[in-house]
């Protein structure tokens, strides 16, 4: 199977699957490099730490303060979009 017939494959997976098959690929590429995936769960953690940090801030300044009913905000916000395959 080629890349071109794949790539329909990939984009029509749901944003979960696509995690895990990058991860898989990833995982195996590393493998064959014989490099260490270690320094990506060390970043992950910092990754982790910065947004906690950051949502603290946004906390501490009531960022979001203006929005009063949250679940009519996001809806008011969210955008659907045509899943791939489903028109």
């Amino acid at each position: 199977m080629s890349i071109t017939e794949i790539l329909p494959l990939v984009e029509a997976l749901p944003h979960s699957d696509k995690l895990q098959l990058m991860q898989a690929l990833l995982t195996q590429l590393a493998w064959e490099e014989g490099v260490s995936l270690q320094v990506q769960a060390k970043l992950k953690t910092n990754e982790g730490q910065r947004m906690a940090t950051i949502l603290q801030h946004m906390a501490d300044r009531q960022a979001l303060s203006h929005i009063i009913d949250p679940v009519a905000w996001q809806k008011n916000i969210r955008e659907d979009r045509p899943l791939p395959g489903r028109e």
